[in-house]
């Protein structure tokens, strides 16, 4: 929306506008992947980051090792409807294999991956993820898992529908590795996330039972994957809040605040972060990553 908004005019939507219901939004943003001008300035962007030298290590980040990959852009959708995405969909496969070509041109030592969320991000359809991945530029298939946002459960109702929105997730880490296999590329749960214990919890004080639960469950099926040699090859969570506290009462980010989380400045802050504090949550990935490094 931004990079539209620079070449339109000034002309912009906002994702939480009541004026512009979803799925307007993501309808409005497919236009990017035709709009040579918006294009220009994002391959300029790419071109600043990829090719920049960090002023700290005076590491060139196209040869840093602590880099794992460039991801496309953060869920990348075609449209938000049938009506405007399946019309986009040729735009938005050229667009991929496009940028991602070019990102090697700069990098040829980095993965490159969409940040496509899989199907909550193609329509809800196969042939969109597959379609969206088949570059031989896009190095493996993406995912994200997001039970809270796609109302697969309650916050304020765990006890009673974390066992449904278990078996949603489940299903869906099944759909997408089945999918991966398809197209022989490895696959990587690059965000998931999941609230504390009740609605409108966001302190660290708030108990993280359910949430513990839930990375236990993305974290034994990427085990079970892995011993099994399937495509699962690891996930990041989001995402570390650290020593960060929220510095108001209604837990929204406020200009000029430094306190700064992993949940981005438009979502509560310590929605789905972890804390410093949050001992269960830390073991489940501590253990998770010893399991992975054997």
């Amino acid at each position: 929306m931004t990079y539209l908004y620079w070449v339109n005019g000034g002309r912009f939507i906002n994702m939480n506008d009541p004026a512009h219901p979803w799925p307007e939004f993501p309808d409005r943003n497919a236009a990017f992947y035709t709009n040579a001008a918006a294009q220009t300035l994002y391959r300029n962007y790419i071109r600043a980051v990829v090719s920049r030298t960090n002023t700290v290590t005076e590491q060139p980040y196209a040869t840093d090792p602590t880099i794992m990959a460039w991801q496309l852009a953060n869920e990348p959708r075609p449209g938000g409807s049938d009506a405007v995405a399946v019309p986009n969909l040729p735009a938005f496969y050229h667009w991929i294999d496009g940028t991602a070509r070019y990102i090697k041109t700069l990098d040829a030592n980095h993965l490159v991956c969409t940040g496509s969320e899989g199907l909550k991000g193609s329509i809800e359809r196969e042939d969109v993820v597959l379609d969206a991945h088949r570059s031989s530029a896009i190095d493996y298939v993406t995912t994200h898992i997001w039970p809270n946002n796609w109302s697969w459960m309650k916050a304020g109702d765990l006890a009673g529908t974390y066992d449904g929105g278990a078996a949603k997730v489940a299903d869906y880490i099944a759909s997408h590795v089945r999918l991966a296999r398809r197209l022989e590329k490895p696959l990587v749960i690059e965000e998931f996330g999941y609230p504390r214990d009740g609605a409108d919890a966001f302190a660290p004080s708030i108990g993280t039972t359910y949430k513990d639960r839930f990375y236990s469950q993305i974290y034994n099926a990427i085990e079970a994957d892995v011993a099994a040699g399937g495509p699962l090859a690891g996930s990041n969570f989001w995402a570390w809040n650290g020593e960060a506290r929220s510095q108001h009462a209604d837990h929204r980010f406020q200009r000029g605040d430094l306190a700064y989380m992993g949940d981005p400045p438009h979502e509560p802050q310590g929605w789905y972060g972890v804390f410093d504090s949050d001992a269960g949550t830390q073991a489940a990935i501590r253990t998770h990553a010893g399991q992975l490094n054997v």
